[in-house]
């Protein structure tokens, strides 16, 4: 869909670098900020690094819970590192 927006001059001149240090196109950029805002995380235990913990008692061990918890959180955080980014 195309469609116009309005953006401040100073937000639009930082997508328009980022892109073209990227080598990428300004839309792009955009479309990649606004699936970050909208879009759930998918699970990827792949991206979660958690120390090895050595123990003879599972209740020490981390839950799925606790897992998905953290991962939310980095997905929050990535969130918000584009939206100060971007009001760069």
């Amino acid at each position: 869909m195309k469609t116009t927006l309005e953006i401040p001059d100073e937000l639009y001149r930082a997508v328009k670098a980022k892109a073209a240090l990227e080598g990428r196109r300004v839309t792009d950029v955009v479309i990649q900020g606004l699936r970050l805002l909208t879009e759930k995380p998918k699970v990827a235990v792949k991206r979660l690094e958690f120390p090895i913990i050595k123990t003879s008692k599972r209740k020490d061990l981390p839950t799925l819970e606790q897992f998905q918890l953290a991962e939310e959180e980095m997905y929050e955080n990535e969130v918000n590192q584009f939206v100060q980014l971007m009001r760069r």
